[in-house]
Parts: C-alpha cells; structure tokens; sequence
C-alpha cells in the first residue's frame, strides 16, 4: 500500500497540526473557503418491529463500537502478521479509529459532563420543573379542611413572603413579561390578603400593578400564559371583593374582562361538566360558575385537575376531596412548600431530553439512557396521542408529534391514526375541538409528518399544512410561539424548511443546532417556568466539545485526503472535477463520530474515485475503444492492460488500481475475510454503465425510460461508495446479507433517489455533453407532459414516495445492521442536500457555506 504515497506517512502532533493545516490542507482547499457564502442558497446555515426489539435497529443507533481486547490484539496481530507496514497512512488512521472506541473521549472534563447528564437520567421521574408563585398562592389560599380558622398550607404563605422581588411583584425573575408578574403579584396579593398577613408586601404587590398594570400592552400576544383570559378577570374579582385598591378600569383591564366573556359565551357549561378538555387546567377562573360535584369525575388518576395544582387547589377549598389533598401534598413535599404550574411533566421530560441531546449531536453518549426514557414512553402511548403527562385525559399534538417521531425513528411501531382527533376541516390544531396553532406544535408535527410512511395520507396532509403553516409565519417574521421563549426559533423554522428530515446533515443540524440552542429557555404556561433537565449548560458545554474534538480529527484526516489525491496524482487531471473537500465534507457530515474514521476515509476515496473516472468517460475525450480496454482492465485487474492507453488513463487506473487493493487490505482487517471479489465488482458494475452511456451518446441513440432507468441507477455512482463503505460500519457482513433482498433494495431505492435528484439539477451540464436524462425522456414517452416544469414535479414527487419506503425499510426491523441502513439512508440525505436546488457538486460555490460551517468553523466553547 504505501508504495503509491509520495514521501513518509504523514505524521502529526498536537502542537504541529495547526501550521500543518494552513500550509497543506487549508491550501489545497482555498478555493472553498474563499467562496462566498452568501452564494449558497441557504448563507444563514449558518412491517414496523415490536416495541421489545425496537431499539436494536434504528437511524439513529451509534455505530457499533468493538469493545473485546480481542478487537485491539486483532488489529496488531494483522499487521504484524501481513505485509502491511504499521505506519501506513490509512491503517494509522484505522488503529486510531480503534483507540477512540475504547474510551468515549481524552478529555476529563467531557467525561465529567457525560456522567453530570446520567445523573439527570437516573434522577429523572415525574419531571424537574421550577416553582410558580401563582399556583402556589392559590394552594395557600386553601382554608382549613378541619374547620379551623386559617390556611390548610400556611407554609406556602410563607414561601410568598419569602419570595416577594424587589420591585414588589412576584413572576419568573431572569425575563419581565407583563402578562406573568401580572397574573402571579396579584393571585400573591389575593392570597395574602386573603388571610390578612404580609400587609407591607401586600402593599408593594398593589403598588407594581398599579404602576405596571398598562404593560401588558406592550406583550407580544403569543406570549399571553395559558388560560390567562379566563383566570385573570375571575381573580380581578376576587382582588376586588377583598378590597384591594387596583386600576379596575384601566383599558388593559377592560380589554381581557371582554375576551373572557366572548370565550365564556362560546363554552357551554355541560360539555365543560361531561367531557375532558383544556379547560380542567384553568377552572380556579371558573369556580363561581361550574358544578364541582360533577367535575369530580373528570379527576385525573393522581387527583389533580389535568394536573393542574391551581385547579385542583380550588377544587379543593370546594370540594375537601381527599384525592385533591393528596395531590397537593405530594408535589408540596417536592418542592418544599411551593408548586409548579404543571404537574408531572414526565413525558414531556423524557421526549424533550432525547430530543435535545439529539440534535446537539450527543446522543452517542447515552445510548442505553435514551433506550430506557423511549420505552417509558411508549410504555404510556395511546393509539389517540399523548400529553406532557403519563395518562392524560387530554391529549395535544406537540407532545403526540414528538413521541411519534421518536418512537418511529427508534424503531417503535407507531401509527399515524394518533393524529386524527388533531385534525379538521383541512387543519391541524393544538388540541382536539379548539382552533388554535402554536409555531413549535407545527413545528414538531412537521417533524413527526417527514418520517411518513408508504399510504400514511393523514400525515401526508399534515405535512403540506404545517410546511405551508411554517412557511407563512416565517416569511411574515412571526416565528413567536405560545409556549416558549427561546433563543432562535425562526431559526429553528428556517432549517428545518430549507433542511427537511430527508435533506438533513446530521453534523451540519448539529452545528446549526448548538447556535440556536439556548441553556435557558423559558416555557409558557399558566407561568413562565423552567426545564432543567431539558435545557440546562451541561450539554452545551458538552456538545460544543465534541463537536470541535471531531472536528479536529476531521481535519486530520482531510489532510490525508488531500495527500492521497495529490499522490494518485489526480489533481493534474485538468478534465476532472477537483471535489476532494466536497467528498469528504458529504462523509463528515453523516458519519461524524470518531469510531467511524475508517469509514469515512473509504467513502472519501471511493467518492473522489467515482468522480474523476465519471468526468473521464464523460467528457468526450476518450474513444469509445479506449473506454473499452480501460473497462476490460478493471474486469481482468491487470495494469498491464493499459499500458497502451493515453497518460491520463493510466494516472485513473493506477489510482483505482491501488486504492481499491489497499481498501480490500484494510476490509480483511475489519470482517476478517477477503471481500476484494466483491469490491472490484462494485466498480466493474459501475464502469459497465458508464460505457453503456457513452455508447449511447456516440451513437445517438435514445433509451426509453425504463431502458435508462435501468442503466441510470447504477451510473449513479453510488454503489461502489456505499457497498464498500459498508464493510467498515462495525458489522461482520456475512454471504447471507450481501445476497438479501434488504441489502439490493434499499441500494436501489437510494440510486432511484439519487438518479433522479441529479438528473434534475444537472440536466444542463449533461446535456452539454450530448447526454440525455431522465427529465427528457420522460417528456418523450409521455407527450401530455407538456413543459419541463411539469416533469420535474411528477418525478420529484416519485422521488418522495421513493423516500417513503426507504424510510420503512430502513425503519422496521431486518438482517440488515441498522449502521448499514443508516449509512444508505445517509446517502439519500447527502443528494438531497447537494441537488436541492442546484447541480451542488458540480458547482464552485454552492455548498461552500456548509462545508465551511461542519469542516472549518470551530464551536466557541461556553466557560
């Protein structure tokens, strides 16, 4: 192997690297990196298994690590024993691999991060979730279920006290919105009043509102807390039978009391009596009106009221229902004398966990945590949906959307009939009988709806809605949302419209992601309120680490790349297409981790190899005879054979020649079998096709669509990367499984996508070359297609049904390892982000922001 590399295996050390970079790989990729990134399109990138087997086999399941010191002595004992030399470029690379799967990271201070984040798993429960000085003032305002003058909970009178703010309100202290220190300085007043004690806070508490009271103008409307219509006009009441001295007449004051009239004469009393709805988490605004002996069998299992403690607070000074009592205690006892606005949020917790590490890209670390919160999931999943909690009488489609998309791309079978009370009259809705959408309950079913499979209409529906939904809020610059105050939401939005599921880099989500991630989010309830576990610095300051750790080694190996091209001596080949970078970036961006090294160094010359042989029997220059032998040379693998042929054919098959042998070396290594056979039939396969083509362009000659088809699908190039690909993503791939019906559909389904996706956005190229694709002879053979335009839209939207099984085969459970799904799955991804609207890997410029953003642009990293 190392007979082809000019000069002694490259060698790096920490202090080194950095000058390394600059004078080598930094040049060799100027030219991207001088690229404007406003030119891309997108400048701000800125059968179903059982749920017992379901997290064996899923997309987003960590390659494999060999743990067994077997696997180590393995890799030795090869090389010592062949004749390999230890020091050659790619088994450094294969050997380092290795070192990296037998410890998640070098750094302390990253493993002390990963065991903080698994102390938040083992502690998890019914949900970490801070207080709210609103509800616990209306658990103070309990009288004495034993009769006794005062206060069932006089500790929470206390804890109002106590935690009264400087200015004289009470709310969430970091973030002022009018709407919140409103609602809970005046339940705070009410209930201090109430019992006649805090007359000095009291007073400061009127002295806010009577200052600050306009305020609420001046509120963005999407940030208006739940059921704050309803309650806070009913406590205005309350405030002033108790003659609290307010600005009853204030026009802010008037406004709501008119809304809350408008929604009550739009509520009937008896289906708020009969059936579960929203409402059961606002009734302390209700309880001059409601019947509560007959609320009492709405009673969620815990004894809340849609476990709300304000509702149930007040159903208890009503009632003295014991369950209610018992309710209160409990979370009392939990949060030392004062509630939450919400309680549980367990599946709320557990979902948004997984769902952040997720996209921060660090879900890796915590594979056996993220199995175990997916199971207690599921464990509570109702064919109709989900709440925040575990067993709601109320489901909503935020929480439904994202267990749904969880569930089904963890391997759970999940179906899409969970939607359908969510749903009417061509919308989509927060909940079931209201006509109202938030940005993230879009957003999330959004998500949910791009992992559809074949014949799910509903969720065909809901992503034509929300894609529309999102699009117009986003154009309109009203990406605010009604239950959540977050860094970066449009941002959030404008990815996932420009990135769907189907088109997005793994590592360029995660580095998009840890700019728009912030540790402090705020959520919107009846209260603003926090969710430690869900954001918090930890995994800030943890996902920025591994992201520059692997970016680091990714630079190490493109240095690599750039020193294997220049040695196969392809960048003298004027005719070719120089996209070593590209190449690699499309390997980075999906198999990123450590572990995957080997792989993505084989992707890497695989892809760069396709490419110069693709622009060799493209451009025209050969003859059809020296395409001939040269593909004759390949069948045989005999350098002998072209001896005869032009400079630039030799320079192709020596690079192939010798490539291919030293990654059929290095794949002995890793099955421990020889499976050169089958690689050099990946690329007698391929290059048949190749010629196959340009017979056809020499001769004129038009195929019909299923003629091309059959051709196209291979020429494509995408089997000779991802087969051999295959053999480094930590599986032994036995006879059996090359020879499956799994193994040769999901490759054919990818090069249907792949095929078409380049066909459309590299129609022109092509054409200059004599070539014809399957935009054009599509039209031929279905003369009622009368403009391009339509044609590309019948064969986008057969690419996305094509994408709809792929994503089923590579969901539900087969032989095929889920890492050898991923990688195919993976591959779809990457033509769909290189053709999404342009020719990508052909052009100079297009994809040069995103290469910049995953390659070269380190994370700063949070103290």
């Amino acid at each position: 192997m190392q007979e082809y590399f000019r000069g002694q295996p490259l060698r790096l050390s920490t202090a080194s690297f950095p000058v390394v970079l600059q004078k080598r790989c930094l040049q060799a990729v100027e030219a991207v990196l001088q690229r404007s990134p406003g030119n891309s399109s997108y400048s701000r990138v800125p059968g179903t298994q059982s749920s017992n087997s379901a997290t064996n086999n899923h997309l987003h399941a960590a390659p494999p690590i060999q743990k067994a010191p077997e696997f180590k002595q393995k890799y030795h004992n090869e090389i010592q024993t062949s004749n390999l030399n230890a020091s050659d470029l790619w088994l450094e690379t294969l050997l380092r691999a290795e070192r990296f799967s037998q410890k998640p990271t070098e750094n302390e201070q990253m493993n002390e991060w990963i065991e903080e984040i698994k102390d938040y798993f083992r502690s998890m429960s019914l949900g970490e979730i801070s207080v709210s000085a609103y509800d616990t003032a209306w658990v103070a305002r309990v009288p004495a279920l034993d009769g006794s003058p005062g206060p069932q909970f006089p500790k929470c009178l206390q804890w109002i006290v106590d935690h009264q703010l400087p200015d004289g309100d009470w709310g969430e202290p970091a973030l002022f919105l009018g709407f919140d220190r409103a609602c809970s300085t005046l339940a705070c007043i009410i209930a201090l009043q109430t019992w006649g004690v805090g007359a000095t806070n009291v007073e400061l508490g009127m002295k806010f509102l009577q200052s600050n009271i306009q305020k609420m103008e001046d509120d963005d409307a999407a940030h208006m807390p739940a059921g704050f219509e309803i309650v806070f006009p009913a406590m205005l009441d309350d405030a002033k039978a108790l003659g609290l001295d307010l600005p009853y007449d204030a026009p802010i004051l008037q406004q709501i009391s008119a809304e809350r009239k408008k929604k009550m004469n739009k509520i009937p009393m008896e289906i708020v009596h009969k059936y579960p709805s929203t409402l059961l988490h606002s009734l302390e605004g209700l309880h001059r009106d409601v019947d509560w002996t007959k609320l009492l069998k709405l009673q969620s299992a815990n004894g809340s009221f849609l476990f709300s403690p304000a509702s149930t607070a007040c159903a208890l000074m009503y009632t003295q229902d014991p369950k209610c009592l018992h309710y209160l205690e409990d979370i009392l006892a939990k949060f030392n004398h004062a509630v939450p606005n919400v309680y549980p949020v367990d599946l709320f917790e557990h979902l948004w966990i997984v769902d952040r590490l997720e996209r921060l890209g660090i879900s890796r670390y915590f594979q056996r945590e993220i199995r175990e919160c997916l199971q207690y999931v599921h464990k509570y999943w109702k064919d109709y949906g989900i709440g925040w909690a575990s067993n709601s009488m109320v489901q909503d489609v935020d929480d439904t959307a994202m267990g749904f998309r969880l569930l089904r791309t963890h391997g759970f079978d999940v179906n899409e009939d969970c939607f359908r009370q969510f749903y009417k009259d061509g919308e989509f809705f927060c909940f079931a009988g209201q006509t109202g959408q938030a940005v993230t309950g879009m957003f999330n079913l959004a998500r949910a709806a791009q992992t559809m499979f074949p014949g799910e209409a509903l969720l065909h529906k809901a992503r034509q809605f929300t894609r529309h939904f999102l699009q117009a809020k986003h154009e309109k610059q009203e990406c605010h949302d009604k239950w959540i105050i977050t860094k970066d939401l449009a941002g959030e939005v404008e990815y996932a419209l420009t990135f769907p599921w189907t088109a997005s880099l793994p590592r360029l989500e995660h580095r998009t992601y840890l700019d728009q991630y912030c540790p402090d989010d705020i959520w919107i309830g009846k209260t603003l309120y926090r969710m430690p576990f869900v954001t918090n610095s930890v995994f800030l300051q943890l996902a920025q680490a591994d992201f520059n750790l692997c970016q680091a080694l990714h630079k190490r190996e493109l240095e690599q790349v750039i020193r294997w091209n220049a040695s196969c001596q392809f960048s003298d080949l004027e005719f070719a297409r120089q996209k070593s970078v590209e190449c690699f970036f499309s390997a980075a961006a999906t198999m990123f981790e450590p572990e995957m090294a080997p792989a993505r160094m084989v992707w890497t010359r695989c892809c760069v190899l396709t490419t110069v042989l693709d622009d060799y029997f493209d451009d025209g220059s050969a003859t059809l005879g020296e395409l001939r032998m040269f593909l004759e040379a390949v069948r045989r693998w005999d350098p002998r054979l072209v001896k005869e042929l032009s400079d630039r054919a030799k320079i192709l098959f020596s690079g192939l020649y010798k490539t291919v042998n030293a990654i059929a070396n290095e794949a002995h290594i890793a099955q421990n079998r020889d499976v050169s056979h089958h690689l050099r039939h990946y690329w007698d396969r391929w290059l048949t096709s190749c010629l196959t083509e340009a017979e056809w362009v020499a001769a004129g000659y038009t195929p019909s669509f299923g003629e091309y088809m059959d051709v196209a699908n291979v020429s494509i190039a995408l089997e000779p990367i991802v087969r051999t690909t295959l053999f480094f993503a930590g599986h032994s791939l036995d006879e059996a499984v090359l020879d499956s019906r799994d193994y040769h559909n999901v490759m054919h389904l990818v090069n249907h996508v792949g095929r078409i996706l380049n066909d459309i956005q590299g129609m022109k190229r092509e054409s200059s070359q004599g070539k014809k694709s399957s935009v054009q002879i599509y039209m031929l053979e279905h003369p009622e297609v009368r403009t391009e335009a339509e044609a590309i839209t019948q064969l986008q939207e057969s690419v996305d049904s094509t994408m709809q099984q792929l994503t089923y085969e590579v969901l539900r459970f087969t032989a095929l390892p889920s890492a050898c799904k991923r990688i195919h799955f993976n591959t779809a991804r990457i033509m769909h982000a290189f053709y999404r609207d342009c020719d990508g890997f052909s052009s100079a410029t297009a994809m040069a922001g995103l290469v910049k953003k995953v390659l070269f642009e380190s994370v700063p990293e949070t103290s």
